[in-house]
Order: C-alpha cells, then structure tokens, then sequence
C-alpha cells in the first residue's frame, strides 16, 4: 500500500510539474511622440491626466518619459507595462479613447515609432531604483546573428556587476517584434544628476574584482565582436 502511495504521489508530482504554467511576462509598450512647437507643457499635462484616469495603477499602468539627448531629442515615449494578457483586456473605445482624441491628439505634431519589449529578469537588476531616479541612460542595442547566447552571456556577467555595487539600476527588455530597422535589446542605466556622467561609475573595478584584473577589456572585445551598433539615448522621467 506504501509504495502504491508513493507511486501516487511522484505522478500527482509529476503531472503539477508538467501543467503548472510559466509566470507571466513583463512586457512594456512604448510609442513616440513628437509635440506641437510650443505644446510641450500642455502635452505633458494631458498625458499626465489621461494616466491618472485610465493607466494610474495595475496591469496598465502607463507613464511619459523625456528623450533629452538623441536623434529624437524632443520627443516623448510614453510607456505602458503590463503583460500579454493584459494587451486584451487593455482600456480601449469609449471614454478611453475619447479623452485621448480630445485631449492629447491636437497637441501631437507626430506619432513615432511603436515597440514592444519583454523584460528579462534573469539579467536586469534595480528596477525599483530606477522608479526613484530621474534620468536614465537608454541604449537599443542590434546584436550580430546567431550571438544573442553569446550576449546573455556577457551581459549576466554586468548584471553581477551593478548587483554587486548596489547603487544603480541595470535593466535588459528583449524586443518582442524585432525588424530589420529595430534594435534587438533594450537596455537602460540609472542615474540622478548629469554631474554623475562626468564619474567612474565603478564598473570596471566592480567587474574586475568579480572576474580577475583585466577582465574589462577582454569584455569589450567581446561586446564589440558580438554586436552591430547601439542607438543611445537619455530620458528623463516625468
């Protein structure tokens, strides 16, 4: 009767493992706009309300970010996280759409490009310190074909590095829809003050003490062999 029990069990254990589904992905939504000349404050102001009404909180939640330095300097990303499911169920027709016809459309000169990102856990680190700062450095990064092992790899490897320091945030979103004029990898560092750009962030001796002296430059070599180009940009939050 025991092992019969037994048997029992490893199958009830064994078939939970079988179905027991994945935990959803974090995926964010992101578009470019460009305001009227001379609408920026007005923009920002209708983006802002129209969050509070309809994104403020939950699977929906939406926010604006400034690009300040870029080719799209100007410009505005507004963002919405939330996960696959949620783009079903997301606030759409009637009052939704209404109040952005009304409200923010007149004040956009023009709609830019549409993306969506899955957020990689495994390799991102200090999301809650990027909610408290006020700027981020964002690059879009194109990885050669057939390296993209090859940059999680890497990339694992800096994570450490930030994880170990503590202080500033990390973060890997992997492009959902990739296309021949799209980056592969979204990746994004904090900071507070620009005075910081002119600092020694401390990575590489982070990474060294974790990885041996000189291990820094065998990683750019890496980075630069496993890569095509990055596209940078700063944003700040709103």
């Amino acid at each position: 009767m025991k092992r019969i029990s037994t048997l029992t069990m490893i199958l009830v254990l064994w078939a939970s493992c079988l179905f027991a589904q994945e935990k959803p992905k974090t995926i964010v939504e992101t578009i470019y706009l460009l305001p009227k000349r001379g609408m920026s404050e007005k923009f920002e102001a209708a983006v802002k309300a129209h969050n509070d009404k309809f994104h403020k909180e939950g699977p929906h939640y939406a926010a604006l970010r400034t690009v300040e330095y870029g080719d799209k300097a100007g410009w505005y990303v507004w963002l919405m996280r939330g996960t696959y499911a949620s783009l079903d169920s997301r606030p759409d027709g009637g009052d939704h759409s209404g109040d952005w016809d009304k409200t923010i459309d007149p004040l956009v000169e023009k709609y830019g490009r549409v993306g969506l990102f899955e957020y990689n856990e495994e390799l991102s680190y200090g999301a809650d310190i990027l909610m408290k700062s006020k700027y981020y450095r964002a690059w879009q990064v194109d990885i050669k074909d057939g390296k993209y092992e090859q940059f999680k790899s890497l990339v694992s490897r800096v994570k450490k590095s930030y994880e170990s320091m503590g202080n500033r945030a990390f973060l890997v979103y992997d492009n959902a829809v990739p296309t021949a004029n799209t980056a592969d990898v979204g990746m994004l560092w904090s900071f507070d003050k620009y005075d910081e750009l002119d600092d020694n962030w401390g990575t590489k001796d982070a990474y060294e003490k974790l990885y041996g002296e000189g291990s820094w430059a065998g990683l750019i070599d890496e980075w630069q062999a496993i890569t095509n180009s990055i596209d940078v940009e700063i944003r700040s939050m709103n």
